[in-house]
């Protein structure tokens, strides 16, 4: 596979293969996806391989790059349309043609400067009774060089995600963290070494031979931590 120079693609490439980290959020969220579905800031479509079984899926990203990878991933599914489209635009309400009953953001509104803004954009696009679905990086502690390099603003507390959803209209159906084990690796990484990149030898053992358990584990006992914070959010 051909590395990509462009930091926020290239963590996405590393992150490509993690088949149970994937799955382990899909079955978080799987009860609250309709069958209509905009997945906003979809990369190169690493979770939308997930959601090709609905009746249309509407993949954006802002990278051209991005979306071309995706076209030709999804060349023979023709529920899944790639669409370039910047997030903090005007241009996003012109989804709303699709008729979608769910927003699907998976780690993407770290990446917005004016999140409430987007909340509410997101919020417009919906219908009474639809929902967004929210997965994004927790702790602003954990705050380190990987989030400065792929672009991040922030990372969310409970409260303060809580509190965006709130104001931006919506209703919270359920708020909670995921993946309590990676915190610490991720306070190493980034806090203390300072890496530059996720490390792929890294991901691929989480993905291999941790993730699995641990979904296991949060299955029973949601963690009172954890990396990241899922949210579901329903318009009134």
């Amino acid at each position: 596979m051909t590395i990509s120079p462009d930091p926020i693609i290239r963590d996405l490439e590393i992150m490509a293969d993690t088949v149970n980290y994937r799955k382990w959020i899909y079955d978080n969220i799987r009860t609250s996806l309709g069958k209509r579905v905009i997945e906003l800031g979809a990369g190169i479509g690493n979770f939308t391989q997930l959601l090709t079984d609905r009746d249309i899926v509407v993949a954006v990203d802002n990278s051209r790059a991005a979306v071309e990878k995706m076209k030709e991933k999804f060349s023979a599914c023709e529920n899944v349309i790639p669409l370039e489209i910047d997030i903090e635009s005007p241009q996003l309400l012109e989804l709303a043609r699709f008729d979608a009953d769910t927003i699907v953001c998976i780690n993407v509104l770290e990446h917005i400067a004016d999140d409430a803004k987007a909340l509410s954009d997101m919020y417009t696009l919906l219908k009474p009774g639809n929902r967004l679905i929210l997965l994004v990086p927790a702790f602003q502690f954990l705050f380190g060089t990987i989030d400065r390099i792929v672009g991040h603003h922030r990372r969310y507390s409970k409260r303060e995600l809580s509190s965006r959803l709130i104001q931006a209209g919506f209703s919270i159906r359920g708020i909670y963290f995921m993946n309590c084990i990676a915190v610490f690796g991720w306070f190493l990484n980034n806090r203390v070494l300072k890496r530059r990149e996720e490390s792929p030898s890294q991901v691929a053992l989480f993905d291999k031979c941790i993730a699995p358990w641990m979904q296991g584990i949060e299955r029973v006992v949601r963690p009172p931590f954890g990396l990241s914070l899922i949210a579901i959010g329903e318009k009134k």
